[in-house]
């Protein structure tokens, strides 16, 4: 080793002479420390880094461990490590607007009184609360120490966990509702949705765990991209090739996930892996490498006679038989007890708490992040009501759900066409910064959803769509960058991005209840205040119409929907201020 602080690898050998392991490097320091070579993409030039960690944390007698930049991903690498958006995109939109709507209607006609909104009002609770399992869940998968000698990674154990709980309850779902049994597929509808959140908080925490800073805007842009391209997919099917069975749905869901959770596991496993040594084992004994490299050898079949004994074959044969009873039987026990049991009984009550917590100290630009979530959720919530304006105010009296899907469908596509170009734009331009795109965005959405007020035509609100989903692609896209952004620094011992992720998406999940909660009293005391007075007033100057033509009127005035989209704006502008608390 040479004394001027340079790492260097002297062909597999130290420089006391013993054989080095080829997949470790050696640190020079006052002692000795290993480190994993793929995250030090040239070995030999990163001498000014060492002195810098060295300055940052004084001359350990172990020496330190260097936490670089991840290389740089292919595109197709990106897609894969995020392609559980795509299975999260399909389900949550296709259930909620086609799956569960069927479900509940045959619910109300095989149990009277049980009303078909009230069922699907129970179905949207119970996958409110299972959103609650993300922050608890990203808390766990973020101080995760894999059992030895299994090296499983940090995020990924947690989603094939998620991914068999979403099977599982798929399955029961697709069983339970062939037979009618409801309260099982209750039971299986709260499996899967558990499940399905699992799966994207682990897939959203991998995003600053495996991608660099350089691929943020473009990642993001893929995984909005995948949100939509799902959502459109399974329409497409439903409408297409399924002949709107809704059996078959079930079925597609789970295909979906398995093919979905392979490919993530195929393209992230590995660097899963790499970080999670990093972070559980950030110093390591002076003896580490040759220790390691005896232990290996043993492992092989080397080393000197003595240490080798001839060994019969039924011996061999009983080892081997342990061996897999070990592989099949035991390892999965230990490492399901490392992940739920251990530490559910290492939490205490004010770690849960924390958990749902955001420490305005540390992480105050992501909680300002989370607010701008929220209230954008809040302003996007509207379209709750928009296939009542179809009726009311457009005056589509036929099909209005048809044309409510299909606004739907051509908003998310306009999404889909702006969601990549602007996350690779936000990566070049700006340097970096992202608010300027998500401000942008926040206007555009606001001034749609206003201009809404004017429309009097199909075709205007097909316009209103183009700009609205537009814009919506724009935002989603830069909402995630800029979390992933005001994430702690990573490679600190201990990580806090999944739970931090978690928190962020139970934000979501309030914005689409608050905007119902608040517009819909609005909408009905104000609209249908103004719409008994017209109804009033024709009734005095006509007394003889029809009961057909009395129920085409009844309905919401224009002053009630004029309140909620201009409350809606209000929420974007909101969204689009409370980012000006960020510091960075």
């Amino acid at each position: 080793m040479t004394g001027n602080g340079e790492l260097q690898k002297d062909e597999g050998r130290l420089s006391n002479g013993q054989e080095e392991d080829p997949l470790l490097i050696h640190v020079p320091a006052t002692g000795s420390t290993v480190i994993e070579e793929d995250f030090l993409y040239d070995s030999t030039k990163d001498s000014a880094l060492l002195a810098q960690d060295k300055e940052e944390n004084g001359d350990g007698d172990g020496g330190v461990i260097l936490s670089l930049e991840p290389e740089l991903l292919h595109i197709w690498e990106i897609l894969c490590i995020l392609s559980t958006a795509f299975s999260y995109g399909c389900i949550l939109t296709t259930l909620f607007l086609i799956t569960l709507p069927v479900e509940c209607q045959r619910i109300e006609s095989e149990h009277a009184s049980i009303a078909k909104s009230v069922a699907l009002g129970a179905f949207v609770a119970i996958a409110g609360v299972t959103q609650l399992v993300s922050p608890l869940v990203g808390k766990i998968s973020d101080s995760f120490k894999p059992p030895p000698p299994h090296d499983i990674g940090q995020r990924l154990p947690f989603l094939v966990l998620g991914s068999v709980m979403t099977v599982f309850g798929l399955l029961g779902q697709m069983f339970a509702s062939y037979r009618s049994f409801w309260v099982r597929y209750s039971v299986a509808f709260f499996a899967h949705m558990i499940g399905l959140n699992i799966m994207y908080a682990m897939m959203l925490a991998m995003i600053p765990d495996q991608v660099p800073s350089s691929q943020t805007g473009i990642a993001n842009g893929i995984l909005a991209a995948l949100l939509v391209t799902g959502s459109l997919f399974g329409f497409g099917l439903f409408h297409g090739f399924l002949r709107e069975n809704i059996q078959d749905m079930y079925a597609l869901y789970t295909c979906i996930v398995i093919v979905s959770s392979i490919a993530t596991g195929i393209y992230g496993h590995d660097r899963d892996v790499e970080i999670a040594l990093i972070r559980t084992q950030p110093l390591l004994p002076p003896t580490t490498t040759t220790a390691k490299s005896s232990t290996r050898q043993q492992q092989n079949g080397q080393g000197t006679p003595q240490q080798q004994h001839p060994i019969s074959r039924r011996r061999k044969f009983m080892k081997l038989a342990r061996k897999v009873t070990k592989k099949v039987v035991a390892t999965p026990a230990v490492i399901l007890r490392s992940m739920l049991i251990t530490p559910v009984q290492e939490l205490s009550w004010y770690a849960i708490y924390q958990s749902y917590t955001i420490d305005m100290e540390k992480h105050s630009d992501f909680f300002w992040v989370t607010v701008s979530r929220l209230f954008y959720y809040c302003g996007m919530s509207v379209q709750t009501f928009f296939m009542y304006f179809l009726h009311d105010i457009i005056l589509l009296k036929k099909d209005p759900e048809g044309a409510v899907a299909t606004l739907s469908i051509i908003g998310q596509i306009a999404g889909a066409c702006t969601c990549v170009p602007v996350g690779i734009a936000s990566d070049k331009l700006f340097a970096g910064k992202r608010k300027p795109f998500v401000h942008f965005a926040c206007f555009v959405l606001a001034a749609t959803t206003f201009s809404a007020i004017f429309a009097r035509t199909m075709h205007g609100m097909v316009l209103i769509m183009i700009f609205l989903g537009g814009a919506n692609g724009i935002y989603l896209t830069m909402d995630t960058s800029l979390a992933v952004d005001t994430l702690p620094k990573e490679f600190d011992g201990e990580s806090g991005s999944a739970q931090l992720l978690g928190i962020w998406g139970v934000a979501a999940f309030l914005g689409s209840a608050l905007g119902p909660m608040i517009g819909g009293p609005v909408l009905y005391y104000v609209g249908r205040q103004h719409s008994d007075e017209s109804e009033t007033t024709t009734a005095n100057d006509d007394t003889n119409t029809d009961s057909d033509t009395a129920t085409d009127t009844t309905g919401y005035s224009l002053a009630g929907y004029a309140v909620v989209l201009s409350l809606a704006s209000f929420y974007f502008l909101l969204s689009s201020s409370a980012l000006r608390f960020i510091r960075r």
